[in-house]
């Protein structure tokens, strides 16, 4: 029996028709409507009926970006697509493509592929961060995927660092994700004297070439993110933190400081037990998470 994984972006969908393993078996992608929700779940709806056409489906897995409500199962809010606000997606979908529906936070369902099918897999301790256009986050605690009360836990990307630092897309200030992120490599490096159009694989290529601002840019964002994993270890205990994300396209040359801060910052004994790793299914996590939660439904 196959399943569908759908991850949800601000610009696409990314569809996957996934084997019980976690094997992608076919891909699709779709725009994103963000302003209507009739033309989104019509997009959403397609891509499910593309597969349903050839193949034998069990379920479908959807990864929001948003705050998912996991007593009501509506998605309260999702800042980068405005028609998604209390909107029960799975419902809506179910309704549309007779099939069962699971929805979750898409770092959620991004932690949740890497812990059973991933860099994760035989861990029980485990933290997946996402560094993309922002830091997303998802919690794997004693083999489990942890949401909190209602549903909204992990959102570590804002965690607050400097009440009067940058000004962060949730509206607040100082938040980790201004600093670890995409965007935040891109404005550390125009604070740094960077000129042009920047982006962070713009500063990466110029990183690699021998720009020592750029160098220095990916040296403050590495300090920041291996202290970020310090606090995760020391409050958590984890045996493992998985970082995948377009921005760890740098590679090594983000992960190596950053587990050098982690162990200056973190508590040695907590540090020896937790592997701080790439990314095993990036870009794919969010797919394959997305399936594996309608899999085990």
């Amino acid at each position: 029996m196959d399943y569908i994984g759908l991850d949800i972006g601000g610009t696409s969908i990314k569809a996957g028709l996934v084997d019980q393993t976690g094997q992608i078996l076919e891909s699709q992608k779709a725009p994103t409507i963000i302003d209507d929700l009739n033309g989104f779940l019509s997009n959403l709806s397609e891509l499910i009926r593309n597969f349903q056409k050839s193949f034998k489906v069990a379920a479908v897995g959807i990864g929001v970006p948003g705050l998912r409500n996991s007593k009501t199962h509506v998605v309260e809010t999702s800042p980068n697509i405005p028609c998604l606000v209390r909107v029960n997606l799975e419902d809506l979908v179910a309704d549309q493509v007779h099939l069962p529906v699971i929805s979750e936070n898409d770092a959620n369902a991004g932690a949740y592929a890497e812990f059973v099918c991933g860099a994760g897999a035989g861990t029980r301790q485990m933290v997946y961060l996402t560094l993309g256009t922002g830091l997303g986050s998802g919690l794997i605690l004693d083999g489990k995927l942890f949401t909190g009360a209602s549903g909204y836990a992990g959102e570590f990307g804002h965690t607050v660092i400097d009440p009067n630092g940058r000004l962060c897309g949730c509206g607040n200030r100082g938040c980790l994700e201004t600093i670890v992120s995409g965007t935040g490599i891109v404005r550390t490096a125009a604070e740094k004297g960077m000129q042009g159009l920047l982006t962070a694989e713009i500063v990466y290529e110029a990183a690699v070439h021998g720009d020592r601002t750029a160098q220095e840019v990916f040296k403050e964002t590495a300090t920041f993110l291996g202290m970020a994993c310090a606090n995760l270890i020391d409050l958590l205990n984890l045996e493992m933190i998985v970082i995948g994300g377009g921005v760890m396209a740098a590679g090594e040359m983000l992960l190596a400081p950053a587990r050098d801060a982690a162990a200056r910052h973190a508590f040695r004994s907590s540090f020896r037990d937790c592997r701080i790793v790439q990314s095993k299914l990036w870009p794919d996590a969010g797919v394959i998470g997305a399936a594996m939660l309608a899999r085990d439904l």
